[in-house]
């Protein structure tokens, strides 16, 4: 990272964590969250499998600070897809107001997480 005081980088090792987690999150529970995979997509499992592996590589590119432009960026790309092709259409075609809620926390979240791994590919020297 350009900047290696504390305050600069221990917020990119929670973010890293929290994003490793959510990939082990993805590969754990792949099952349960093929039904949310859009329809267009061939292969469920694999998008969750394959999304789950980059969460936690870009979580070590972080943490080891290689290739984490370029991770940041690929993440910031990722989870942008994942706005667009599953959370929201997930809100348009909500039925009830606890799933649209839902889709629509994770489309925010979604997006500040994105924003965040744009920073952090920012901040990278490499």
């Amino acid at each position: 990272m350009k900047v290696n005081n504390f305050s600069s980088v221990a917020p990119i090792f929670v973010f890293s964590i929290i994003i490793g987690i959510f990939g082990a999150s993805q590969i754990l529970n792949a099952e349960s969250m093929a039904d949310n995979v859009p329809a267009f997509l061939p292969a469920p499992k694999v998008f969750i499998y394959g999304t789950g592996v980059a969460l936690i590589l870009a979580a070590v590119a972080f943490i080891i600070d290689r290739y984490a432009k370029l991770a940041g960026y690929l993440l910031c790309l990722l989870l942008l897809v994942i706005v667009f092709t599953v959370d929201l259409p997930g809100i348009i075609g909500a039925k009830t107001v606890e799933a649209k809620s839902l889709f629509t926390t994770n489309a925010l979240k979604d997006s500040a997480l994105a924003m965040a791994a744009f920073i952090i590919g920012n901040l990278s020297k490499h």
